[in-house]
């Protein structure tokens, strides 16, 4: 399924893999972490999860931009 060329479908597993996996690492950040250290953690973990979405989401588009190339 792709919308204008994107693969919707991929972009979307993806972005639904980060965020079940970027909830368990704050869940357990949470139970092992206090305070400020915490605020840091979560913060760090939610840094991860948007560098990973924009890789997936680049990813995509390069799949994209690879088949327009070609054809």
């Amino acid at each position: 399924m792709s919308v204008s060329g994107v693969d919707v479908g991929r972009l979307a597993r993806t972005a639904l893999l980060i965020t079940f996996v970027t909830a368990v690492f704050v869940l357990l950040a949470a139970e092992q972490l206090s305070g400020n250290v915490l605020r840091v953690g979560i913060g760090a973990i939610g840094a991860v999860a948007f560098v990973t979405a924009i890789t997936s989401f680049l990813i995509a588009a390069g799949q994209y931009y690879d088949e327009s190339a070609t054809s």
